[in-house]
């Protein structure tokens, strides 16, 4: 029997969008077993990316929340929906909880206006005495308004939760986001960005880091270079002296500027190279060893000339250039949980096996480790998978190992992804078998079915009620009424419910 990696249970994710309640993932059920390579399928707004992101607590609160289910994380409880529940049952505020928001803040205002009155009218002068009773009034008001023994619980449960979570993030669980062009820093390097991701510096690491690296470049340069320097910063001295100055031109003075700037560089050169020597050799040495896996970790992602690339920034690199840059920091500490979400989107088609491939070398090393792959490409899944979730409308609708779905596809929606894809065998005049309709807002999706407005075999029932994701087959379960129907009618035995 397989080991369970992670076991997630009914898990929602919902985003507050102008008053509106965005259920972005609703009730979601599924486990991540050690060494495999899980695939999850489904159209742009399914919640294939906010479910994995909630699993890591990377979902931006406000406007979204993780409000319910379970997240157990190697045996570990690292989300509890129903601690959350107790203390969202814990009253918002101490007082007056029946005035809402609007109420709450228009009595909180006249209540600070008769203070305001009050003060006045009683015979008190002075601005201290004035000031003393404009702070009583905020702090008075605060606590019988605003003072909120939920949010305090809130806090307090989720900064638990959020420091055991960034102890996990990047050691044991890392993620390859879609947006290559925003995930990198700007402001930092390629390889402080990589080195990084290997091992965490502090302030005074980085600093070091930076005089090491000046360090090298001066050494590195040639005399003919630091003699141009030096002429110029003589020439610059000499220019904004003389402004200073009105243009003395006294031959004392610019004999002083021009070596103050010419000496200007090779000083703070000499003093880079001087704090260099400062630096304990036990540093140097593991300043090297994580440059050379930084060069390894480029290299191994199919950039040219890492050790070059090392020094170069974001704004330098092309989008699927910068997508390996973020391939290689996930996968720097080789951890036991990579998400992937579409990391081959931005890479040529020739780079892209070889992307796929490093990732399952990666995995290989760590026989517990295990891949979660959110992709559109129905042929990565086919290449790469062995298990498949297919999701729409914030719920799965279908989970198979990978031959199984494509052999038998049950669900409606799966059959129209598998019957949307090209293959050589289609005639060349043949259309293919688009999904009619478009994606519903996730604001208003359908009662019953989320895919009921879509689907060309409907029955009365699929408007009205949401079908259970039941086991029909060892391994494959699906979410649609008219399969389980046939199924139980078929087999006229009991299936098990996932939900």
């Amino acid at each position: 029997m397989r080991e369970k990696l992670f076991e997630i249970k009914g898990l929602k994710t919902y985003f507050n969008i102008g008053g509106q309640t965005a259920k972005a993932v609703d009730g979601v059920d599924f486990d991540i077993y050690k060494g495999e390579i899980l695939g999850v399928v489904g159209e742009s707004g399914s919640g294939k990316s906010v479910s994995l992101l909630s699993l890591i607590q990377l979902i931006p609160n406000p406007p979204g929340e993780v409000t319910d289910g379970e997240i157990t994380f190697n045996g570990e409880n690292i989300f509890n929906g129903d601690e959350l529940k107790r203390i969202k049952a814990v009253p918002q505020y101490r007082f007056f909880n029946k005035l809402d928001v609007s109420k709450r803040t228009g009595v909180a205002f006249l209540f600070m206006v008769a203070w305001l009155v009050l003060h006045l009218v009683l015979p008190i002068s002075g601005f201290i005495p004035f000031l003393i009773s404009m702070l009583l009034m905020t702090g008075v008001t605060w606590y019988l308004f605003f003072n909120s023994p939920r949010k305090r619980h809130e806090r307090s449960f989720r900064e638990k939760m959020y420091t055991r979570m960034r102890q996990i993030r990047g050691s044991e669980i890392a993620m390859i986001f879609q947006e290559p062009m925003t995930s990198l820093n700007p402001v930092y390097t390629i390889g402080m960005q990589i080195i990084e991701a290997i091992k965490p510096k502090s302030f005074g690491e980085m600093v070091k880091d930076r005089i090491i690296d000046l360090a090298a470049s001066f050494r590195n340069t040639r005399w003919v270079n630091k003699v141009r320097a030096s002429v110029i910063a003589a020439v610059l001295f000499i220019f904004f002296g003389q402004l200073g100055t009105g243009w003395s031109f006294q031959f004392t003075q610019l004999i002083s500027q021009a070596l103050w700037g010419a000496a200007l560089p090779l000083v703070l050169g000499y003093l880079m190279v001087g704090l260099d020597k400062l630096i304990p050799k036990e540093y140097h040495e593991e300043y090297v060893d994580l440059q050379r896996q930084g060069i390894k970790l480029l290299d191994q992602v199919g950039i040219p000339s890492p050790e070059t690339r090392l020094k170069d920034y974001p704004h330098q690199f092309s989008g699927g250039m910068r997508q390996r840059v973020m391939i290689a920091m996930a996968l720097a500490k080789k951890p036991s949980l990579l998400i992937a979400d579409e990391p081959t989107t931005a890479l040529d088609v020739t780079i892209q096996a070889q992307i796929l491939e490093l990732m399952k070398e990666i995995k290989d090393q760590r026989e517990d480790a295990a891949i979660v792959l959110i992709t559109h490409d129905l042929a990565v899944i086919a290449e790469t998978c062995e298990r498949v979730i297919v999701m729409y409308g914030g719920k799965i609708q279908e989970v198979a190992e990978v031959k199984e779905l494509f052999d038998n596809p049950l669900h409606p929606y799966t059959k129209g992804l598998l019957g949307s894809i090209p293959t050589p065998e289609l005639q060349k005049k043949a259309r293919l078998q688009a999904i009619r309709g478009m994606v519903p807002n996730i604001l208003n999706l359908p009662e019953g079915c989320k895919f009921c407005t879509r689907c060309d075999v409907k029955i009365d029932k699929c408007d009205s009620v949401d079908p259970p994701l039941m086991e029909v087959t060892p391994g494959h379960l699906v979410r649609c009424h008219l399969v389980i129907d046939e199924m139980l009618e078929q087999q006229n035995a009991p299936v098990s419910v996932s939900e």
